[in-house]
């Protein structure tokens, strides 16, 4: 009786090293599966949306990117008629100047008051001689009439900036409001107004 020749391997034999080869097919399908779903994602700017994730620079270009209600849009229109029509004489931050006899505008209480009425009547016609401003007196000789040639668009728009502006907090002012003071002071003409004046006039809602 002969004896097998194929020799079993031994018991718990140690496993020797060697290679597995991968497909070469299944390597190219693997490429250009990876490469494929990069472009994808890649084109869809990771699945978001670019007007999600936009690449703003800063937090003020965030910020002016944002939607603003219609009264921020007016303040941001009045700051605009500020800069040209007030900012020689009252400065840039509200606080007038001594040598214009340009009294302060932040922290004001003809700013702030109830209304805009003698507000609207002093930028449309102006103001002549001493006003007392945050408990002291401003002997100015005359503020011109800057509003009379503009808009009542314009007048509410830089009335209601210069009463939210700095340190204030005010209501704003309307166009119709504007276009109903104006109405009311028809007959004064181009006269300027007084302090002494203005203190007599009365507040009254918006029209």
């Amino acid at each position: 009786m002969s004896q097998s020749t194929t020799n079993p391997l031994p018991e718990n034999a140690e496993p020797t090293t060697g290679s597995v080869t991968m497909p070469f097919g299944l390597v190219i399908v693997f490429a250009l599966v990876s490469y494929v779903g990069c472009n994808i994602t890649d084109s869809a700017d990771g699945g978001f949306s670019a007007l999600v994730y936009a690449p703003y620079t800063d937090v003020a270009e965030t910020d002016a990117m944002q939607a603003k209600s219609p009264m921020e849009l007016q303040v941001e229109r009045g700051a605009a008629v500020y800069k040209i029509v007030c900012s020689n004489c009252h400065q840039p931050s509200g606080g007038g100047s001594q040598g214009q006899g340009a009294p302060p505008l932040d922290g004001s209480e003809w700013v702030t008051a109830e209304g805009p009425d003698r507000l609207i009547r002093i930028i449309n016609n102006g103001l002549t001689g001493p006003v007392e401003v945050k408990g002291q007196t401003w002997a100015s000789g005359a503020m011109p009439n800057v509003g009379a040639n503009l808009s009542p668009e314009k007048v509410a728009d830089v009335l209601t900036f210069i009463r939210n502006a700095w340190s204030n907090t005010g209501s704003p002012v309307t166009p119709e409001k504007v276009a109903a003071v104006r109405e009311e002071i028809a007959d004064r003409g181009t006269t300027p107004w007084t302090a002494p004046e203005l203190e007599e006039v009365e507040f009254k809602t918006d029209e």
